[in-house]
């Protein structure tokens, strides 16, 4: 674990209230796909630190990159006035949420800024040509809620693979790359009918990985054992 003051070197709106920043790096700092930062801040005079998802995979090289949704706590309206070229406290490596192709079959549940940890997992697997069989249902309020999406698009291209679900919570207008709905057993079927053979990734505020947990044990009759789970909680 190393503790480090890095400089922000770009920073990327990503929808409506959250935004990717970018630390530049001078030498290689090793960690793994899904695994957090802590990150402090001086908010009013006083240094405050907060756990935060890497959202970067260990496959791009010369920086690393957190994403965080911008809520009205002191820390978050302290990180959204940040400037390129401030200086950012981190320490890191950490946690053992990690996927690094190490299961044949992998299926991933997350909404909203859940999906941080997850974008990390699937880039460095795409990246890395992992022969794992990933599937994604990600769950967002609106199109614009669906972070990362065009990246997603992206690896899909170059990964035969992967296989990407959207669903849409609170979307009046149907749109073709999203279904409508949240996460249940029954779209789990659908879109995932191998589920009894993979091992299952969740992530989101704790409402919702326990409501995924619970899908999962209850409705669909998985072990606990086949499901590794992060919750996420606000700043």
């Amino acid at each position: 674990m190393e503790n480090l003051r890095l400089k922000i070197t770009r920073i990327t709106a990503e929808g409506p209230d959250a935004k990717t920043f970018r630390l530049g790096l001078d030498r290689e700092i090793p960690y793994k796909p899904g695994q957090y930062m802590v990150v402090t801040l001086n908010v009013d005079g006083a240094d405050i630190s907060k756990p935060l998802s890497i959202s970067s995979a260990p496959t791009e090289k010369g920086y690393i990159e957190f994403t965080k949704k911008i809520t009205s706590s002191g820390f978050s309206k302290t990180l959204d006035t940040i400037k390129i070229g401030d200086p950012v406290g981190i320490r890191m490596p950490m946690g053992n949420f990690i996927f690094e192709g190490q299961f044949e079959r992998a299926a991933f549940l997350s909404g909203g800024i859940g999906i941080t940890p997850i974008r990390s997992m699937i880039k460095y697997a795409t990246d890395m040509k992992a022969p794992s069989s990933l599937a994604l249902i990600y769950s967002g309020r609106t199109p614009e809620n669906i972070i990362f999406r065009e990246d997603f698009n992206s690896m899909r291209k170059i990964n035969s693979n992967l296989k990407l679900v959207y669903t849409l919570t609170d979307c009046r207008e149907k749109k073709d790359f999203c279904r409508l709905g949240r996460i249940d057993a029954d779209m789990i079927r659908e879109e995932v009918p191998d589920y009894k053979e993979r091992k299952f990734f969740t992530c989101g505020p704790p409402a919702m990985v326990d409501a995924m947990c619970s899908i999962l044990t209850v409705s669909l009759g998985l072990p606990k054992g086949n499901i590794i789970k992060e919750n996420f909680v606000g700043y």
